[in-house]
C-alpha cells in the first residue's frame, strides 16, 4: 500500500517555483515600513475652495465650501487624513429682517486612496456641527458625521498638485440630518 502511494506521488510530477518576480509584490514588500517610492511621501496638506449646497430640514441653499486636510502618506496609494470641512449660507428671509447665517462644519478622520495615478477616492468619519438662525437666535446641533469624495489631480509641479474634487458629507445632528456637498478646486502639497 505504501509503495503504491509513493509511486503515485512520484508519477504526479514535481512542482517548480517560478523565478519571475511580481513587480507589485516587490514594491509592496519594499514599502512594508511606510517607505514609499510613490510621488507622494511624508506629511501632506490640501486646501480646496468651491461651491456647494447645504440641505437641512427640507430646505436647500447654495453655499461656498472650504476643505482643509492634513495627512500622512501610509503607502504608495493611501494617505491617512484629518480634515476640517465646512460651508455657510447667508440668507435674508424678508426685507425687514437682517441677514442670517446658517452653517455646517465637520472635523473628520479618514483616508484618501489613489485608484489611478491621478484619480482618488476619500472617506472619513467624525463629528459635525450645524448652526441655523431663524430670527429667534442661533441654534446649534452636533452629531456624528461622515464624508465621501472623489478627486482628479490635473497638474503636478514638483510637490504641488492642482486638482478638482467633489464631496458629500452628512451629519446626524439635533433636529435631523444635515448634508453638505460641493465641487471644489484644490491645491495639495505632497
Amino acid at each position: 500500500m505504501k509503495a503504491v502511494a509513493l509511486a503515485a506521488l512520484l508519477a504526479a510530477g514535481t512542482a517548480y517555483a517560478d523565478d519571475a518576480i511580481d513587480p507589485s509584490a516587490a514594491q509592496s514588500a519594499g514599502e512594508a515600513n511606510l517607505e514609499t517610492k510613490a510621488p507622494r511621501e511624508g506629511v501632506t496638506f490640501a486646501a480646496a475652495l468651491g461651491g456647494g449646497m447645504i440641505i437641512s430640514q427640507g430646505k436647500t441653499a447654495t453655499a461656498p465650501v472650504l476643505s482643509l486636510r492634513l495627512g500622512h502618506v501610509a503607502n504608495a496609494s493611501t494617505v491617512v487624513t484629518v480634515e476640517l470641512i465646512g460651508g455657510t449660507y447667508a440668507h435674508n428671509p424678508d426685507m425687514t429682517s437682517g441677514t442670517r447665517v446658517d452653517g455646517e462644519g465637520d472635523l473628520l478622520v479618514g483616508g484618501q486612496v489613489y485608484i489611478a495615478p491621478s484619480v482618488w477616492l476619500r472617506g472619513a468619519g467624525g463629528v459635525g456641527v450645524h448652526t441655523t438662525d431663524d430670527g429667534t437666535g442661533r441654534k446649534t446641533g452636533a452629531g456624528l458625521g461622515g464624508l465621501g469624495g472623489v478627486g482628479l489631480d490635473l497638474v503636478r509641479w514638483h510637490y504641488a498638485v492642482l486638482g478638482l474634487e467633489g464631496f458629500y458629507c452628512g451629519t446626524f445632528a439635533k433636529g435631523g440630518y444635515v448634508s453638505l456637498g460641493g465641487l471644489s478646486v484644490g491645491l495639495s502639497y505632497y
